[in-house]
């Protein structure tokens, strides 16, 4: 990379929690098992049924919170994020949009055993999974097992200032959140997943780049050289003087590329609006201090 340019990248963790059920319903939460089986109505969404919050995923979400030094809500509440996909059978996601769980945390990154720089966590919230498309050839296959699986969403602030980083604070979020018991992340069976947003602006500037996202990235490593190759061909497109569109693009490990996946008019409109099935949360600070308790140690004591 050039010194002519600054690299800006943020990234979007997700991670599925150790509980024993599923987030709204008493489903298992189980790994491997023959599809179609760890269903029920409120999995897939049937007319009549409701969820009802799973109590150990937010006291996972909140021991995660506190591990990552971030503000917990004492308010905080259920979204419905609308979009279509074969294996969303409701046709809208339970999110969190406007009041997460916390937010306005850190998390310290670590190399050789040297405090390098420390990234803010813009928010962390709960949501839940969908299920998993498989593809054959000319058909493919649904399996809503892993629909209403807990996750927990972690939202950095863009302060990461090469791909390297970007691996780094991932290593450390993981050694957080096994230590702490919050999830296996184990990322070949997609328990921990990470989007990354790039963007590059020249060396000094103040002013933000058009923000590129990737997605498919299904290792530590495939993370860095993803980024490094966006970056790379960024680079490559603003010393030609040529634009770089706000885009969502797709990791082709194989070739070892990012590709076009949807431009800027392609985004999707979630229309995000609180969700009618499910009371707001009231997150006492008895309950926040019992979590704090338990929490084995903090973030930054993790090496």
């Amino acid at each position: 990379m050039s010194s002519a340019f600054e690299i800006i990248i943020s990234l979007e963790v997700q991670a599925e929690l150790l509980t024993k059920s599923k987030m709204f319903c008493s489903c298992p939460n189980s790994f491997g098992q023959k599809p179609n089986t760890n269903i029920c109505p409120v999995c897939l969404g049937l007319p009549g049924s409701l969820p009802v919050l799973n109590e150990k995923a937010l006291d996972l979400a909140l021991t995660a919170a506190l591990a990552l030094n971030c503000e917990v809500s004492s308010f905080s509440r259920f979204d419905r994020k609308h979009y279509f996909c074969p294996d969303l059978p409701k046709a809208y996601q339970i999110s969190q949009y406007e009041f997460p769980i916390a937010k306005n945390g850190y998390l310290d990154i670590i190399k050789e055993g040297e405090k390098i720089r420390r990234i803010r966590i813009d928010r962390l919230h709960l949501e839940e999974d969908a299920g998993k498309l498989q593809h054959d050839g000319s058909a493919s296959y649904v399996d809503f097992n892993r629909c209403g699986v807990p996750l927990m969403e972690i939202v950095s602030a863009p302060d990461l200032r090469s791909p390297e980083e970007a691996r780094l604070f991932l290593e450390s979020l993981k050694r957080i959140l096994l230590y702490t018991g919050v999830s296996d992340c184990k990322m070949e069976e997609g328990s921990l997943r990470c989007d990354a947003n790039i963007s590059l602006r020249p060396a000094g500037s103040r002013e933000f780049g058009a923000k590129v996202k990737i997605k498919n990235m299904n290792s530590f490593k495939a993370v860095q050289k993803g980024l490094e190759y966006e970056a790379a061909r960024q680079e490559k497109l603003l010393s030609a003087r040529n634009v770089v569109y706000q885009e969502t693009r797709i990791w082709d490990g194989e070739r070892g590329i990012t590709l076009e996946m949807r431009g800027k008019g392609e985004e999707k409109d979630y229309r995000y609006f609180p969700d009618p099935d499910l009371p707001p949360l009231d997150i006492s600070p008895g309950r926040v201090e019992r979590v704090r308790s338990a929490l084995k140690l903090r973030a930054g004591e993790v090496y």
